[in-house]
C-alpha cells in the first residue's frame, strides 16, 4: 500500500471512529435510547466536529505514526489533538447554532469516547501483533530471553523484542536486584529474581542467551554477571550504557557482545560537547597515522563534527585505503575528504600536502609504538617518533595552522624504553618549538588503549583462538588502560583548550593488571583460565616497566575543570632548551650511527632515560628464537 493510500485509509477510519464516538456520546446521555436522539442536532453537528478532529489530528501527525509500534508519546499526542479539536467545537457550535437543544454533557462524554476509541484502535493493533509475532517465535525456533535489569532500559528492550520481526528471542524473564519489582511483570513478562538468581534462572526459563540492560553498571558487576552467565552455560551480550537507554528509545539492533572495554573500564568521562564542536565544525583537519588505532578513531570523531576538510594521511597504503572506505559513508556533505599516502619524514611532500588545504588544527598520531620492536629498532623510533613530530609541526606552523597536537603515552614518564624515551623527546622538541611560534602546540600524554592495535589485546585473543598458552612477563605487572572513544574525546577536548606549550594528562583510573586483562578474555571465550588456557609467565624484556606513571615528579598536576583532563605546568626532569638542536644533530647523524650509539645519543639528550646494555639484552632474551604468537611484550598506543 502507498504512502498516499495508506493515509486516505486512515483518514476514512478516524471520520468512522469519531463520528462513533459522538453518537455514542448521544445514545448514552440519553440513557441508552436511540428514538431519542435528535437527527437534526446531531448531523447538523457532525460536520463541525470532524473538521475540528480531523485538522487537530493531522496537526498532532497522528496519520502519520505506524500502529504497531505506538507508545506513550502516541497516546500523548492523541490527548493534546483531543483537548484542542474539543475547545474548538465547543466554541463553534456555542457560534454557529448556540446550545438550546443540545445536551450539554454530550461535550464531555464525546471529549472521553474520542481518547478510548483513538488509542485502543492503536494499542488493539499492536496487542493484535505482537501476540502473533509471539507466536511465530517458536515456530522460527527463536531463542528464550533473560534481560538482566528491570529499568527503562530493560523494559525498552523487552517491549522491541515483542515487536521486532528479525529479532529472534523471546524475553521470558527479567533478573533484577530491586526487590520491590521481583515478583512483577513488565509486558507480561516475570521479574523473576535476583541477579545474583541468574543460574537457576537460567534453569528454570530453560534461558538461551541473557542481555545486561542496565544503564549503568560497574565494570566489576559486568564481569560477576558474564562468569554467572558463563558457569549456566548462556551467551551473554550487553546493551550499550547510552542515553538512548534512558529516554526509551533502545533498540534490539544494539545489542552487541560484552567486550574488554565492558569489563575492564570505568566510568566514562562527561565531555563538553558544545566545546568540542565549536572547535572542529566548519575548520580544516589534519590527522596522521589515520590509519592506526587512535588516528581512525580520531578521524571518526572528528568527521561526525562536519569540519569544512578532514585530512587523513599515513603510509600504511592498505589499512588507509580499508579506512577510507569505511569513513567515506559517514561524512557529511559539507565535509570535503582529503586521503593521502604521506611519510611524515618527508617533509617537503608533506608540506606540499598541507598548502593544498591549510589545515587550522593538526592532531600527529602517527608514531612507532611497540616496546620490544623499538628496543632492538632504536634509530626507527627516533627516525619517525622524534623525526616525524618535527617534521609535521614545522609544517603545520608553515602554513599558519592554529593548533598543533602531538599524542604522547605514559611511556614517555621517566623512560626505560627506547620508544618512551623518544615520545619525552618528541615532547620538548614541541615545547621549545611552541615558545616561538604562533601556532599553539600541546601535546596529551595517556595509557594503553584497550583493543588498539599496538596493545596485548589482540595478541592475547590469537594466543586463545591458537587453544593458548598466553603469555604474560609478570603477575606484577600492571597497565593503565581506557577506551579508544573516550580517549580521543578527551583529546579533542585537550585540543579545544590548549594555549599552547601544556602537556595534558588524561586520567586513566586505576592500573590494570596485565594478567587480570588474560584472565578477562579468556574468560570472554567461555573457558576457564589455568584450566582451558594456561597463562605463562615469560618474564621482563628491555625497556619494560613494572608499572607506568603520567607525571615526572616535579610536574605540578593541574585540574582544568574538565572531567578527567589535567595539564602539567610545573619543572620538567629534562631541560628544554637545544632540544630542536639535539634533535636536528641526532638525526642528520642517524644514518651513519648503529643501533646501540643511537640507543646512547637519546641517553646523551634524555639524562633519566638509562639504556639497557647489550649483554641485559642478550640474557634478557631480546634475540631468543621464541615462537612470535609466545612473546608478548609491552605495547602502548600513543
Amino acid at each position: 500500500m502507498s504512502t498516499r493510500t495508506r493515509r486516505f485509509v486512515l483518514v476514512l477510519l478516524h471520520i468512522v471512529l469519531v463520528t462513533a464516538s459522538f453518537w455514542a456520546a448521544f445514545w448514552v446521555r440519553l440513557d441508552f435510547d436511540v428514538d431519542q436522539i435528535s437527527r437534526d442536532i446531531f448531523w447538523e453537528s457532525l460536520p463541525i466536529l470532524l473538521a475540528v478532529r480531523l485538522a487537530s489530528l493531522a496537526g498532532f501527525r497522528l496519520f502519520r505514526g505506524m500502529w504497531r509500534y505506538v507508545a506513550i508519546p502516541d497516546l500523548v499526542q492523541i490527548l493534546k489533538a483531543t483537548i484542542v479539536s474539543s475547545i474548538a467545537f465547543v466554541a463553534l457550535q456555542w457560534w454557529l447554532f448556540g446550545f438550546d437543544g443540545f445536551p450539554r454533557s454530550v461535550f464531555l462524554i464525546d471529549f472521553v469516547g474520542n481518547i478510548i476509541l483513538l488509542s485502543g484502535t492503536r494499542l488493539g493493533v499492536r496487542i493484535l501483533r505482537e501476540r502473533s509475532m509471539g507466536g511465530s517465535y517458536s515456530d522460527a525456533g527463536g531463542g528464550r530471553l533473560l534481560i538482566i535489569g528491570a529499568g527503562d532500559a530493560g523494559a525498552s528492550l523487552c517491549s522491541q523484542a515483542f515487536s521486532t520481526n528479525a529479532f529472534q528471542y523471546t524475553p521470558v524473564a527479567f533478573a533484577d536486584d530491586d526487590r520491590s519489582k521481583v515478583g512483577q511483570t513488565i509486558i507480561g513478562v516475570p521479574v523473576a529474581g535476583r541477579i545474583s538468581e541468574i543460574p537457576s534462572l537460567v534453569r528454570r526459563y530453560k534461558v538461551d542467551i541473557a542481555v545486561i540492560a542496565i544503564a549503568s553498571v560497574s565494570a566489576s558487576r559486568k564481569r560477576a554477571i558474564v562468569e554467572m552467565c558463563r558457569e549456566a552455560g548462556v551467551e551473554c551480550k550487553i546493551l550499550p550504557a547510552t542515553a538512548d537507554l534512558v529516554d526509551g528509545s533502545v533498540s534490539v539492533s544494539e545489542i552487541r557482545e560484552v567486550d574488554i572495554v565492558d569489563l575492564l573500564g570505568r566510568s566514562q568521562a562527561v565531555l563538553d560537547v558544545d566545546l568540542i564542536r565549536e572547535s572542529i565544525r566548519g575548520k580544516k583537519v589534519m590527522v596522521t597515522g589515520a590509519a592506526g588505532s587512535v588516528g581512525s578513531e580520531l578521524a571518526r570523531q572528528i568527521a561526525a563534527l562536519e569540519p569544512s576538510v578532514l585530512m587523513l594521511v599515513d603510509r600504511a597504503e592498505n589499512q588507509l585505503v580499508y579506512f577510507e572506505a569505511e569513513i567515506r559513508p559517514l561524512i557529511s556533505p559539507r565535509t570535503d575528504l582529503v586521503v593521502r599516502i604521506v611519510d611524515v619524514n618527508d617533509q617537503p611532500a608533506l608540506l606540499h600536502l598541507m598548502k593544498e588545504r591549510y589545515p587550522d588544527t593538526v592532531f600527529h598520531a602517527a608514531a612507532h609504538k611497540h616496546v620490544n620492536l623499538m628496543e632492538d629498532a632504536p634509530s626507527q623510533a627516533i627516525s619517525n617518533n622524534v623525526g616525524g613530530t618535527l617534521s609535521v609541526a614545522r609544517c603545520a606552523i608553515e602554513v599558519g595552522a592554529d593548533n598543533f597536537l602531538l599524542i604522547s603515552t605514559d611511556k614517555a614518564v621517566n623512560p626505560t624504553s627506547v620508544m618512551g624515551a623518544t615520545k619525552r623527546f618528541a615532547e620538548l622538541v614541541i615545547r621549545e618549538l611552541n615558545r616561538t611560534s604562533s601556532t599553539r602546540l600541546i601535546a596529551v600524554r595517556f595509557g594503553n588503549v584497550l583493543g588498539s592495535n599496538a596493545s596485548v589485546v589482540p595478541i592475547f585473543s590469537r594466543q586463545i583462538e591458537n587453544g593458548g598458552p598466553v603469555t604474560v612477563t609478570d603477575p606484577g605487572v600492571e597497565r593503565y588502560f581506557m577506551s579508544g572513544s573516550e580517549a580521543v574525546g578527551l583529546i579533542l577536548q585537550a585540543a579545544a583548550v590548549g594555549k599552547g606549550g601544556e602537556v595534558y594528562i588524561l586520567e586513566m583510573g586505576d592500573p590494570i593488571k596485565i594478567v587480570t586483562l588474560a584472565e578477562t578474555l579468556i574468560t570472554l571465550s567461555g573457558l576457564t583460565p589455568g584450566e582451558d588456557i594456561e597463562i605463562v609467565y615469560t618474564g621482563l624484556k628491555p625497556g619494560e616497566k613494572m608499572g607506568e606513571e603520567l607525571s615526572f615528579s616535579g610536574e605540578d598536576v593541574t585540574d582544568t575543570g574538565l572531567d578527567k583532563l589535567w595539564v602539567l605546568n610545573g619543572a620538567q626532569n629534562d631541560a628544554e632548551d637545544g632540544m630542536i638542536e639535539a634533535a636536528e644533530r641526532l638525526l642528520r647523524d642517524l644514518p651513519e650511527l648503529g643501533e646501540m650509539a643511537a640507543r646512547n645519543r637519546i641517553a646523551d639528550v634524555l639524562p633519566g632515560y638509562r639504556p639497557a646494555s647489550a649483554s641485559d639484552r642478550t640474557e634478557s632474551g631480546a634475540v631468543d628464537m621464541t615462537p612470535a604468537r609466545t612473546r608478548v611484550g609491552d605495547f602502548a598506543d600513543g
